[in-house]
């Protein structure tokens, strides 16, 4: 469904209400057709979070056959098929290429970071421990290994949620081969006792618990503030620090040239006295000789 869709008689609770929602914080086993009814109201856009009826869903699992598999330079889409009529495209990262084969960039680390900071394994931080992996995880990072993986292969999926070009996709988080048919009945009934236990379930707050929630929210909010605050404080006064550090340091090196411009300014103070001493001592050696000139006649 396209992202701002709203079905009738919904009520989309605040993102601080998500984490009492049962689907939130764990894999939501669905069917392909099950994650094409998923809707993205207004407001949601970009965060990664989808709607069944109201419950909020950012990780998804899903069963089937894969029925085809198509290697690209930054990722290997598989498509799925778990016989509810639709297929779904499983996106399965590549490492990104280490730093040190590029060309174009003349880093001096060897690997790569995300978003948020963190180092992210490259090709090169990979193929040290298996070089036989070149695929990672869609949020934890981790280097999995999809060579199993190939058309025929019945396997169960673990993501998170993405579109392109207006289709949802299973970004792989990981996954298990499914080695027999019961193994895939097993997770059909799981997923309908899922349906019928927690999915078909009305998600209704009372006002009390989205108070609770809300009074939860405000302080994680305030105690990341003073989180931040305190981490750009002692961003300062270390840079501070570094700052007293270094003119210290420089004053320590330009004192021997401030010795040095003393020592020559004194060697020219003692010339020009030792000038004036003879031009003094010339002097008074003439006004001498004159006199004894005088008395002599």
């Amino acid at each position: 469904m396209a992202a701002g869709y709203v079905p009738r008689n919904v009520i989309y609770y605040p993102e601080y209400c998500h984490r009492a929602a049962p689907t939130f914080f764990t894999w939501v086993k669905l069917g392909v057709a099950d994650v094409r009814r998923l809707t993205q109201p207004r407001g949601f856009e970009g965060q990664g979070i989808y709607f069944y009826n109201n419950l909020p869903v950012q990780y998804i699992c899903l069963a089937g056959v894969i029925v085809s598999r198509d290697d690209h330079d930054h990722r290997t889409i598989l498509v799925l098929d778990d016989s509810t009529g639709y297929t779904i495209e499983v996106v399965c990262s590549k490492a990104p290429p280490s730093t040190s084969s590029l060309s174009s960039v003349s880093a001096p680390a060897s690997t790569v970071t995300n978003r948020t900071g963190s180092s992210l394994p490259t090709l090169q931080n990979i193929a040290e421990t298996d070089p036989g992996i070149t695929h990672i995880a869609s949020n934890s990072r981790s280097p999995i290994d999809i060579s199993p993986l190939q058309p025929g292969a019945v396997a169960k999926f673990k993501g998170t949620i993405t579109r392109f070009r207006g289709m949802l996709q299973l970004h792989l988080e990981r996954y298990t081969l499914l080695d027999d048919t019961n193994a895939e009945v097993r997770f059909w009934e799981e997923k309908t006792r899922y349906f019928v236990q927690v999915l078909s379930v009305p998600w209704v707050l009372s006002a009390e618990e989205m108070g609770d929630l809300r009074a939860e929210h405000v302080r994680e909010e305030e105690m990341r503030r003073k989180k931040k605050k305190d981490k750009q404080a002692r961003e300062e006064m270390k840079r501070k620090r570094k700052k007293a550090k270094q003119a210290k340091e420089d004053k320590r090196q330009s004192k021997p040239l401030e010795e040095e411009r003393d020592r020559a300014k004194i060697a020219n103070m003692y010339a020009r006295d030792d000038w004036l001493r003879r031009k003094y001592a010339e002097t008074c050696r003439e006004d001498n000789q004159v006199f004894m000139d005088g008395r002599a006649r």
